[in-house]
């Protein structure tokens, strides 16, 4: 239920890490869900339609040091507008998810462009279902940014990002944010910490200094595998002036050959307490058709103290590539 440092820092979301190659490598997915809510029409959508290129390759003037390049690039399959329901075509936007390049070697690594936030190492354990009860606050992904992760020393690796966006240039000399935290394994128990602080003139997207504070966020997660059974938990508090904002999430996956069985609950304490909050529960089943292609269903939960629950029930068909 964990990602290593390393692949989340180099590795498309759907594929491993990155091997030494010259030839680029095609990636990516395509995934369906039909989902059925309390009091909604029954929706079959495209979930996820995304492709990506990356590859590496080894520098012939510096020994033992390969440079690596990715882009990954996510399309809106559903659509957009009036037609996009009853229509022989759609018109929907190509989301750019990352662009980068960067540098492996006994060092580490050594990235810049767009890529994934490295603090969402913490919420792998526990964000494993379809839906979307847990408020993880973590973006799975930063704007331009400069990233070193150390190597693996004995099951530590440690990361540091500097995020430098400079799209919404407030007038003032500084940077957006970083983001610092650090992996751990050790005879099936991980842990991760990470912490990020992003500026509040990048935060609310404002080419002008509105005086807006800035956000801190924390996400610790730790899991534990026994034979099949594995174990996740994860915690996020998030800060921006007053506003203060909590949660946690437990886990349990438990593989029966090519089908897996998965639970999660979770609590989400929402600015303002009181009747803010949320209760959040989920079961799935995953069964793999193949290396590339499986189908889920999952039943879930989202209990708000200030509303009456809703059920959802989502099944999934996907093939990867």
């Amino acid at each position: 239920m964990k990602k290593s440092l390393i692949a989340l820092a180099i590795a498309g979301a759907m594929t491993a890490p990155i091997v030494a190659q010259a030839d680029a490598t095609l990636y990516g997915g395509v995934e369906t869900r039909l989902k059925f809510a309390e009091d909604k029409d029954a929706d079959l959508y495209v979930d996820k339609a995304e492709m990506g290129v990356k590859g590496s390759s080894d520098l012939e003037n510096l020994d033992g040091v390969q440079a690596t390049y990715q882009i990954e690039f996510r399309l809106d399959a559903n659509g957009t507008g009036d037609t996009a329901a009853n229509g022989s075509n759609v018109n929907g936007d190509v989301i750019m998810r990352k662009a980068n390049v960067g540098l492996v070697g006994g060092f580490g690594i050594v990235q810049v462009g767009r890529q994934n936030r490295l603090t969402e190492a913490g919420e792998g354990y526990t964000d494993i279902m379809m839906s979307a009860g847990n408020n993880f606050m973590n973006n799975d992904r930063v704007g331009n940014a400069l990233t070193y992760v150390t190597p693996n020393m004995a099951g530590f690796e440690a990361y540091a990002q500097l995020i430098v966006d400079g799209s919404g240039d407030d007038n003032e000399e500084d940077v957006d944010g970083y983001t610092v935290g650090f992996n751990y394994a050790l005879m099936g128990l991980d842990l991760s910490v990470g912490y990020s602080e992003l500026n509040g003139n990048y935060t609310d997207g404002v080419g002008v200094d509105t005086g807006a504070d800035d956000a801190q966020l924390v996400v610790v997660g730790a899991g534990y595998s026994i034979g099949d059974l594995g174990l996740g938990a994860t915690y996020e508090k998030g800060e921006q002036g007053s506003a203060e904002d909590e949660m946690y999430a437990l886990a349990a996956t438990y593989a029966l050959g090519n089908t897996t069985l998965k639970a999660v609950y979770g609590e989400n304490f929402n600015d303002g307490g009181g009747n803010n909050d949320e209760q959040a529960y989920a079961v799935q089943a995953a069964y793999k058709l193949g290396k590339k292609a499986g189908v889920k269903a999952e039943y879930a939960v989202l209990d708000p103290d200030n509303a009456s629950s809703t059920d959802t029930v989502t099944l999934s068909y996907y093939v990867n590539f």
